[in-house]
């Protein structure tokens, strides 16, 4: 018993050091053979180090739950009732928001089962803390119960709750994380110390944890900065108290729904009874008249990611990342497996004096996947670091222009978890592994001695079809990242030359809210007016201006208008005296809103060219009324240039300007200026300026018109860089396995080439024998990948511009670049063919 146990241990012991004899055998062949061992080791690395760093960001933007107890057992209560209807109120929709009575009905009809608490977004708050300057920050107004029905990690504090939420209680308010890292230092002593919010005093109770990054997951718009109870809300806007109560009116709808509800609970029998509460004809206005009123639905939509304001475009765009570094992992791979096929067939020799000097098939394959396995782990270890160090600069591009205004992205936390070690890890080592086979099974399987007594009888080394096969492979795929750069790159440069309609060189602006600090509009009028003639006097200042939406943000208001009895869709914008100079627009007829518009006298417009032609023909429509809503009449003054609005890519609608200190509701929060001096002469003078007005005004942060026409393009932009990136990095890899393959072709027929010599061929025959093959291995990728980039091209089409997606021109521009690309990487190996000297490459083996 004792003798077996030893043979048993001297047997394991014998295979471990037949394992390490195997391990430092592959890592000396590795680096006797340096270039291979980079190449295959970088290829790899990038391969996987651009999947991983890819899909971590994306993961976190698409897929992660918040980070708050049990998400999955979050729900947003949502309804929806027939017909077409027009709402009033802030981010109102037909399936999301409710009236504040309404909203108070639904949670006494709701079971314990289902905890609910109600929320909305604030979309600037002027925060001010002792004396340093004031600062615009994203908030969320909540019911008591929030806290405890999302149940958000804690840093500080304490969560608010119902105590919080009382009518006339103190204003006491929750920071985030990152709002306390920027506007507090980190200060751990905040808690208890007091902040003034839209000028008013209150008091900071808890700071959320970091992990939690509000009620989007990726951090989009809007931000949630600074949590308020809902009930002290209106102290926070002077203004509110001027138009209806939001929290009495019936047709208001503001308040979104959340719910937590136990596992196992079955929702439907509540939610049909939480509907019987909402009463028919809720919305204010009925669009389809036609449409029968039916009895609202009420449902519950996941919301274990929290609002997803990821645009449809955007998710497109990042899924198709996803497809693109797909394909660089594959070319990488194919890459990868060509490279160890040649170089195997190239040590067919060796391996086969191994044989003949006793060397097991098994032994021989066992150090093959040992190579393989050293290459796998070094370049799973280099994709790693590509990880750590790529993650925060994709994280900055991918998330650049997702949301939708100057607060809008906040920055995502990506981390490299162990999970994701593991993967990338496990990924690399199958790569390698898979394709460390190939050449083992191939010639670790040759019958003894027979490379030898192959070479003995004076015949060439065997050919490499499978090699070609793979390297024509590796072209076809690298085809349609290719043909997608192209196309991207047209989209940009088709995006550059839209007529906008207005001038945006010099165009200043930032944000300002006079509603948050004085109550009336009149008030508010004239402080804004003061902040534009204090601004209008700076030095290099020519005109200023006040918009609604910022031109080119992506953001727009549109509403439904009569006219003459007939229904008409608009999009609207509120503007200021000074509008058209400002932006560098024409007034086509009569005049556009100015300073005469004010609080009191009769509503006033201008519509653009577009609306004119669409609505009047050839009816002048100056002298002729709007009804906006039922008790809202404005009258057309003037015709303006049409202009673009949302974005580049967007056609121009019917649109009317609107006096901005005359629009019900309205705050009127951007200021535009054109200036001649940069960003960085005038902002000390416009901080001093606005501080004058009021010292609760924030210092603005100033953006200029020609960044946001750039940040407009963002997603188009980003994705063209990355997509050209990852399409040089597959030309690259498919250059390097054409060479390697055309290398080994070229040695392997050494000696018939010195024969063609020295029988009188002249170099440029030469030359072209191998660039001949070379050709048709670029022709069969040709082959593979066109009608590949054909198929896959028409998934990027709602992201192009200008340009179709099977475009001919740009097809055949990419098949070009593959074929010089090709030719460029067997034109060295066909020089050295051309160049060798006859007597040597006869003597050659």
């Amino acid at each position: 018993m004792n003798i077996t146990s030893s043979q048993s241990r001297a047997g394991r012991s014998g295979a471990a050091d037949g394992v390490l004899l195997d391990l430092r055998h592959a890592l000396r062949v590795l680096l006797r053979s340096r270039g291979f061992t980079a190449i295959a080791v970088l290829s790899l690395a990038i391969g996987i180090g651009a999947n991983a760093a890819i899909f971590s960001v994306i993961r976190v933007l698409l897929f992660d739950d918040m980070a708050v107890r049990a998400p999955r057992e979050l729900s947003f209560v949502q309804w929806r009732q027939a017909g077409k209807y027009s709402f009033s109120g802030i981010y109102s929709s037909n399936d999301s928001n409710y009236s504040y009575p309404i909203y108070q009905e639904l949670r006494a009809a709701a079971p314990t089962e289902l905890q609910t608490a109600g929320f909305n977004f604030l979309r600037d708050l002027v925060v001010q803390y002792a004396d340093q300057p004031a600062l615009l920050a994203g908030g969320l107004l909540v019911d008591g119960d929030f806290f405890s029905v999302l149940a958000p990690p804690m840093a500080l504090g304490r969560p608010l709750g119902p105590a919080d939420n009382v009518d006339g209680g103190p204003p006491n308010v929750v920071l985030s994380h990152a709002f306390w890292l920027r506007a507090f230092g980190g200060d751990p002593a905040v808690v208890g110390r007091a902040v003034r919010v839209n000028g008013l005093t209150a008091q900071v109770v808890g700071v959320t944890g970091a992990s939690f990054r509000g009620l989007t997951r990726g951090g989009f718009f809007p931000p949630t900065d600074v949590t308020v109870p809902m009930l002290t809300a209106y102290r926070f806007y002077p203004s509110a108290s001027s138009g209806p109560s939001f929290l009495t009116a019936e047709r208001m709808f503001w308040v979104r729904m959340l719910a937590r509800a136990r596992p196992g609970f079955d929702p439907a029998p509540a939610l049909q009874r939480m509907a019987s509460v909402i009463p028919p004809h809720t919305a204010p206005l009925q669009l389809d008249k036609d449409a029968p009123i039916n009895a609202a639905t009420v449902y519950l939509a996941p919301a274990s990611r929290g609002l997803d304001q990821t645009r449809p475009e955007t998710k497109q765009l990042l899924y198709l990342l996803m497809g693109v570094v797909g394909l660089i992992l594959l070319i990488a791979c194919v890459n990868l497996a060509s490279l160890m096929l040649a170089r195997g067939v190239a040590r067919q020799r060796e391996m086969a004096v191994k044989r003949a000097l006793g060397a097991g098939r098994a032994r021989i394959a066992r150090g093959l996947l040992m190579e393989g396995l050293i290459v796998a782990v070094a370049g799973g270890l280099g994709g790693l670091l590509i990880t750590h160090f790529s993650r925060r600069v994709l994280t900055t591009l991918l998330t650049a222009g997702i949301g939708t205004a100057p607060l809008s992205t906040q920055p995502i936390e990506v981390t490299v978890d162990p999970a994701l070690v593991a993967a990338t890890l496990g990924l690399s080592v199958l790569a390698a592994l898979l394709f460390s086979l190939l050449p083992a099974v191939r010639l670790a399987g040759s019958s003894d001695g027979a490379h030898i007594k192959h070479q003995a009888a004076g015949a060439a080394a065997p050919k490499l079809t499978l090699g070609r096969l793979l390297v024509a492979i590796q072209i076809g795929v690298s085809i349609p990242l290719v043909v997608g750069a192209i196309l991207f790159l047209r989209t940009i440069s088709n995006l550059g030359r839209v007529d906008l309609g207005f001038n945006p060189e010099g165009v200043m602006f930032f944000r300002a809210d006079a509603a948050k600090i004085v109550d009336t509009p009149q008030a508010q009028a004239l402080m804004y007016q003061e902040l534009l003639d204090r601004i209008a006097r700076l030095p290099g200042v020519t005109s200023a201006s006040l918009i609604e939406n910022v031109l080119m943000s992506g953001i727009t208001s549109n509403t439904g208008v009569k006219i003459n009895g007939e229904d008409y869709p608009f999009s609207m914008n509120a503007v200021g005296p000074g509008f058209l100079e400002t932006m560098g627009m024409r007034l086509i007829a009569g005049r556009a809103p100015g300073i005469q518009d004010v609080p009191g006298a009769p509503n006033v417009a201008a519509i653009n060219e577009t609306a004119a032609r669409a609505y009047f023909g050839d009816t002048s429509p100056i002298g002729q009324t709007m009804m906006v809503s039922k008790d809202r009449q404005i009258e057309i003054v003037g015709i303006v240039s049409d202009s673009r609005y949302e974005r580049q890519r967007s056609v121009v609608k019917p649109t009317f300007f609107d006096s901005a200190f005359q629009r019900p509701g309205y705050r009127g929060h951007t200021i535009v200026f054109r200036s001649s001096m940069p960003v960085a002469q005038i902002e000390p003078l416009l901080k001093q300026a606005v501080a004058s007005v009021h010292r609760d005004l924030p210092v603005p942060e100033i953006r200029t018109q020609a960044a946001q026409l750039r940040e407009s393009t963002i997603r188009e932009r980003v994705f063209t860089g990355m997509l050209t990136l990852f399409g040089g990095f597959a030309l690259l890899l498919a250059s390097i396995g054409l060479h390697g393959v055309t290398s080994y072709s070229v040695a392997r027929r050494t000696s018939e080439m010195g024969i063609r010599l020295a029988l009188g061929a002249q170099r440029g025959q030469v030359l072209w024998l191998v660039l001949r093959q070379v050709v048709l291995l670029g022709v069969g990728g040709l082959v593979i990948g066109i009608p590949l980039a054909m198929l896959l091209a028409p998934l990027a089409g709602t992201l192009l511009f200008g340009v179709a997606p099977n475009d001919v021109v740009v097809i055949a521009a990419a098949a070009v670049v593959m074929l010089l690309v090709a030719s460029g990487a067997g034109l060295l190996p066909a020089r050295r063919a051309a160049n060798m000297d006859p007597v040597k490459a006869l003597r050659t083996e």
